[in-house]
């Protein structure tokens, strides 16, 4: 008995260590790599100190023994054994927390974007002065009868477009006399609609007319070297080609050459509800009617380039008429693009310095100011 009594702490202490190793490599370790594994080997040395602590506090040090009478022995009651060996606990404790953090736990997470499908889109927007024709009735008006100007009827439709898309790369032509790349091809929706909000009637300074055929050669340029499959141009305009280098149906041609379909979409308006305060509502009414050989000539001119490149040609008066047609790319075949993993690590080792710290820190309070040792 007296014996087991002798060895009683020494045993707590190595089941104390063992239980706080297999606890700590639970909770840390648990689903997590190691960036410096060999650093574990430090557990052995910290083994060989465990010991070599308990030793010494065991048998070593210099004692004084008081006499007490035959049977009777030094109380090892659980406040007796903290005092004796709390620093020792807390020192090897703080060391066993540091090689653990040596060590560099780390998260290990993998980034997997789901597969990507898409069409590359490229809108061509008319900016010439006549989309300033304000013939276009809101789908969802803020007053009774409230009108939309065409440009301002083709932004706000463009833009609930692309706020639908979700894995499209889109860009942005604007064309009257001439065209221009206004917004290459990407995924960043945000940009795409800044750049939209700059677009405005006769933003091209020092060209006037239609040049649709420029129009589609620009966004076939910037659409052919793309990898998705489906390759579609929607080309909004309100009249007929009457400008550039590039004849149209050479343009379509080009287009059909690389798979680009191109949709267009002529926007003709609603002359009825022009108002009537507005100057020249005569003439403006006379040269827009539907009928007039100037649009008959834009739709069978956007009709032909439609038919060539495969797609469809529609016809706009309104604001749903345009979120109509635009629903419809929708059901367009899609393309997966090639998944990626990626792997990323994230540091845990931090709670683990905190442990080590916070024990160094009981074991110097408790030896210097709670279980202070006499002599």
């Amino acid at each position: 008995m007296k014996k087991i009594n002798k060895y009683l702490p020494f045993l707590l202490f190595i089941v104390l260590c063992f239980f706080s190793l297999g606890v700590c490599g639970f909770l840390f370790l648990r689903g997590k790599t190691l960036a410096n594994p060999k650093c574990l080997y430090l557990l052995i040395l910290w083994l060989f100190v465990v010991i070599w602590g308990i030793i010494l506090k065991t048998k070593g040090g210099i004692s004084v023994k008081y006499p007490l009478p035959e049977g009777v022995y030094p109380p090892l009651d659980i406040l007796t054994m903290l005092a004796k060996y709390f620093s020792l606990t807390c020192v090897l404790l703080s060391l066993f927390f540091a090689i653990l953090a040596l060590a560099r736990p780390q998260k290990e997470g993998i980034t997997q974007p789901p597969p990507t499908q898409g069409v590359d889109i490229m809108l061509t927007l008319d900016v010439s002065g006549s989309m300033n024709m304000p013939d276009f009735i809101a789908e969802k008006p803020k007053k009774a009868e409230e009108l939309y100007n065409r440009m301002a009827a083709a932004k706000e439709t463009v833009e609930n477009f692309i706020s639908k898309r979700t894995s499209d790369r889109i860009g942005l032509v604007v064309f009257s006399g001439a065209a221009m790349l206004e917004c290459p091809l990407t995924l960043d929706y945000f940009a795409l609609k800044e750049y939209l909000g700059y677009v405005y009637v006769d933003m091209l300074a020092g060209v006037s007319g239609t040049a649709i055929g420029d129009a589609i050669a620009v966004s076939t340029q910037h659409l052919k070297e793309g990898i998705a499959k489906s390759k579609i141009i929607i080309l909004v305009t309100d009249g007929e080609n009457n400008s550039g280098t590039v004849d149209p149906v050479a343009a379509a041609k080009a287009s059909a050459a690389y798979g680009i379909k191109v949709y267009t979409i002529l926007m003709a308006g609603d002359i009825a509800h022009l108002p009537l305060n507005i100057p020249y509502r005569d003439q403006l009414i006379a040269s827009y009617q539907e009928n007039t050989p100037k649009m008959l000539e834009a739709k069978r001119t956007l009709k032909e380039i439609s038919d060539i490149t495969g797609a469809q040609s529609y016809v706009a008066t309104d604001t749903a008429a345009l979120n109509d047609i635009y629903a419809e790319i929708n059901t367009l075949e899609k393309t997966v693009y090639q998944e990626s993993q990626k792997l990323n690590y994230e540091d845990a080792y931090q709670d683990l310095l905190w442990l080590a710290l916070v024990f160094a820190l009981l074991a110097f309070i408790g030896g210097k100011f709670i279980f202070i040792k006499i002599p």
